[in-house]
């Protein structure tokens, strides 16, 4: 997922906020800057490892899925949810783009292809298997346009889910890393620039990392409780890099291949893994350092440094070119690059985001929620 999911549960459903979430956000986000970078300057050791930042898209996927089901209210409507959905996603998105834009094209000679602009601006260039499209506009804004495919089927999809049984929970979880596996593998036999497309930017591959989120939020409203903590989970992410990046470029053909196509169902895993240790010390009201003030409030900024932070890396290499030697000195343009995005984000956040949202969703509560009835028929069916 992009970093636009509330966590906040609302009073209406009494469930407790998961305020750790939120503080999980920024890390993610993080993840995705630190990878953005790499094209401005990078640091000694860290260099085999600049794929694994794009992995927080992963995160923000699975985190989406799982905050939505967490909160869904069975009164709550399609339509009601597509707004709320829009207001969260939409307005900060138009005025990033907006932005980014100059630097983008104007700021690296690059033709402005309108018609790829006018699709990212609708958040449908992910469906365009071309780079220049689904990189169009604002090139982070590509994981939005699968998000709003994720939130066009989760009404239809979350009562069904949330009525199956823990047992059919873990075989549709199992069938759905299975078939990102088989994707993967499959994959191989096509041209490098579809599988590109369909394994990285793909809605409808990587709808697969949302539907984990999905089920595992249904397991933990049953009551499941997952024997993971939050370090442990962490450490065996970490573990996991280093077999896919140190130890599998070692190995032979066909291993090196079997843990490609893995690491598409083992990064929701593990994601999901973090996730799930993350929501359990805030439902076992334990001490969690992601629920300090500071922590939630880069959460809450996360967002917008995901849409931010690769315009102002460009600005970056617009303005002092990239930095062509792999030193630790290069840490100081990380750290003024990091400080320059998260005020932005700050900025972005307080200006934009939180007050047009706000706005937008003081719409809703003018009108009336409809009839039982009227639920049943625009969510699909009867709760």
């Amino acid at each position: 997922m992009t970093p636009s999911a509330g966590i906040a549960a609302s009073p209406a459903n009494a469930l407790p906020r998961l305020d750790s979430l939120t503080g999980l956000r920024f890390f993610a986000a993080y993840l995705v800057l630190q990878h953005h970078f790499t094209n401005f300057a990078q640091l000694p050791g860290l260099v085999r490892y600049t794929g694994f930042g794009a992995t927080g898209v992963t995160f923000f996927f699975v985190l989406s899925g799982f905050v939505l089901t967490w909160s869904f209210q069975p009164s709550d409507t399609a339509p009601r949810f597509y707004w709320r959905r829009f207001a969260r996603i939409v307005p900060l998105h138009v005025v990033t783009t907006v932005i980014a834009l100059p630097v983008f094209y104007s700021g690296r000679d690059v033709p402005y292809d309108w018609t790829a602009i006018a699709l990212s601006f609708l958040l449908l260039h992910a469906w365009v298997p071309t780079a220049t499209t689904y990189f169009a506009g604002n090139p982070a804004s590509w994981s939005l346009s699968c998000e709003m495919f994720f939130y066009a089927v989760h009404p239809f999809i979350v009562r069904p889910v949330l009525r199956a049984g823990v047992i059919a929970l873990a075989v549709l979880t199992v069938l759905v890393l299975a078939a990102l596996y088989i994707v993967a593998d499959a994959a191989i036999e096509m041209s490098a620039r579809i599988a590109g497309w369909l394994l990285y930017v793909s809605p409808l591959f990587r709808v697969g990392e949302f539907f984990v989120g999905v089920a595992l939020a249904a397991a933990v409203k049953r009551g499941v409780r997952f024997p993971v903590r939050l370090i442990p989970a962490t450490v065996l992410l970490g573990v996991w890099v280093v077999v896919y990046y140190n130890i599998g470029p070692h190995l032979g053909a066909d291993w090196r291949i079997f843990i490609a196509d893995l690491n598409y169902p083992m990064l929701a895993v593990l994601y999901a893994s973090i996730i799930a240790a993350a929501a359990q010390l805030d439902l076992g009201a334990q001490r969690s350092w992601l629920r300090l003030r500071p922590m939630v409030a880069l959460g809450q900024w996360s967002y917008a440094l995901y849409l931010i932070h690769a315009t102002i890396i460009y600005g970056f290499i617009h303005v002092f070119g990239s930095r062509q030697s792999v030193v630790f000195a290069n840490a100081w343009w990380l750290l003024l690059i990091s400080l320059v995005a998260v005020a932005a984000s700050g900025i972005l956040y307080h200006a934009i985001e939180y007050p047009v949202e706000r706005r937008l969703r003081g719409m809703l509560k003018r009108t009336a929620l409809p009839a039982p009835s009227q639920v049943a028929t625009q969510t699909g069916g009867a709760t």
